[in-house]
């Protein structure tokens, strides 16, 4: 085993990224009490373009002590466990190298039950930090120099102690209420956030994150086992579904600081009681990225992603009216607000742009058709029970024929990526549209005027 370098004492301090700040301050409280004293903090010593995974291995190779701060019990801290697994076997009955930091009124984690835990009150830390100066030797049994500061005044222990405590996150006394289902995903072990949101990403539950109601609609409830991104979306079958595309692509839009229209696609989950689907619009809420470094000058965009939060607002399902006639007029008006005021005289400019248009454009058609065909709206039969029997040969039907025309020629020129071309059949489509929605509506108000 390589013998770890005695020439300054190495603390690897281990944090949730939302507890960054503090862990900058427990790195200054400790380099304040001796000068051969040196912390990692991970976020602020790993610079962008960095291999995160190995960058953090050696930082733990190197380090005497590891020190976990575990604010929150409610979290998941399967990550920072995996870091101090890392660091030393955490089977070994005495381990004197890792040191939790926790919550006064609580306790370190159970699987930390053989290392050292330090309540963060002034008494407690002084002592671990007097401990750390004068018998750095019980602290960290990595560690061959004698004390790290034998002469260190008890004033600035103090002053140390004290820096911590106050910093310490305060305890959640009560759940934070969230009018929406929320997700929060943990992305700073994911393999890759270039193309979407990983698979691999950790689902982080808890009082503030991704509640219990919340995993219930992907049919799944919180436990030990840590949740993926991937496991909820398998849950509904959404691994290539419209939605998740969608969201896929504004993702990456967020990452890269552009604006981004809402989502139009909607997830089906499961309702508490099981015995229907409710549908859900899902919207990138906030992503937390990596802390900036003084010494790296990366632009915020340029920052890897540590987590996103997911909204998943609930929709009023679309039902089957009495009419027929007003089934037809809303899905024109769907057609207008969700393909023709987003796409039409924008897709030459965006096809040019890196945005995979041809595949936005298909998937609001997509979306849409699927409701179309849930009520047989554009069914032969359904249309002469909306127009009656002035249907066949009328000006109507030949709108409806012009539109599946058109509509088989957009598919060609989506496959062919003819931007030009599909900018052309919009244009020629929302007029159709814009036609057969004044038929409709005509209809739908004679069914009023003769009810």
């Amino acid at each position: 085993m390589t013998h770890i370098p005695d020439d300054k004492f190495r603390v690897f301090i281990s944090h949730k990224h939302e507890d960054h700040e503090f862990a900058t301050t427990v790195a200054k409280s400790l380099r304040s009490v001796s000068t051969a004293l040196e912390c990692f903090v991970s976020g602020s010593d790993i610079s962008a373009g960095t291999d995160w995974n190995h960058e953090i291995r050696e930082a733990l190779k190197r380090s005497h002590l590891l020190v976990l701060l575990f604010t929150n019990p409610t979290q998941s801290w399967d990550w920072c466990l995996y870091e101090a697994g890392l660091f030393t076997r955490l089977d070994e009955e005495n381990v004197h190298a890792v040191v939790s930091l926790f919550h006064p009124d609580g306790s370190a984690p159970r699987v930390l039950d053989n290392l050292q835990g330090v309540p963060a009150t002034q008494v407690e830390l002084f002592e671990f930090l007097e401990n750390l100066c004068k018998s750095t030797w019980r602290v960290s049994d990595d560690w061959r120099k004698g004390p790290l500061n034998s002469r260190v005044r008890p004033e600035v222990l103090q002053a140390a102690a004290a820096q911590i405590e106050v910093a310490f996150p305060a305890a959640r006394s009560r759940a934070a209420h969230h009018p929406c289902h929320r997700l929060v995903l943990d992305l700073s072990s994911a393999i890759d956030s270039r193309d979407g949101i990983p698979d691999d990403a950790r689902v982080v539950e808890g009082p503030g994150a991704t509640e219990t109601y919340t995993l219930s609609l992907f049919q799944v409830a919180s436990g030990e086992r840590a949740r993926t991104w991937g496991e909820l979306v398998a849950a509904l079958d959404g691994a290539d579904a419209p939605w998740r595309r969608q969201l896929d692509r504004r993702f990456v839009a967020a990452l890269r600081g552009e604006l981004f229209a809402p989502t139009t696609a909607t997830l089906r989950a499961f309702a508490l009681e099981q015995r229907h689907r409710r549908h859900y619009r899902p919207i990138i809420y906030e992503i937390i990225r990596a802390p900036a470094s003084s010494r790296d000058g990366v632009a915020p965009s340029a920052r890897p992603p540590l987590a996103v939060t997911i909204v998943l607002d609930p929709q009023v399902s679309p039902s089957q009216t009495p009419s027929p006639a007003l089934n037809l007029v809303r899905i024109h008006a769907r057609f207008k607000a969700e393909v023709f005021d987003v796409f039409s005289g924008s897709v030459v400019l965006r096809s040019g742009s890196g945005s995979d248009i041809f595949n936005e454009v298909r998937e609001a058609f997509q979306i849409i058709y699927e409701e179309a065909e849930r009520f047989r709206v554009f069914e032969r039969g359904e249309l002469e029970h909306v127009y009656g029997d002035a249907y066949k040969g009328s000006a109507t039907q030949e709108l409806c024929d012009d539109w599946d025309a058109k509509l088989h020629q957009l598919e060609t020129a989506l496959a062919a990526r003819d931007a030009r071309t599909v900018e052309a059949l919009l244009d020629q489509m929302r007029e159709l549209n814009r036609l057969s929605s004044l038929a409709a509506t005509r209809r739908y108000l004679l069914t009023l005027e003769t009810d």
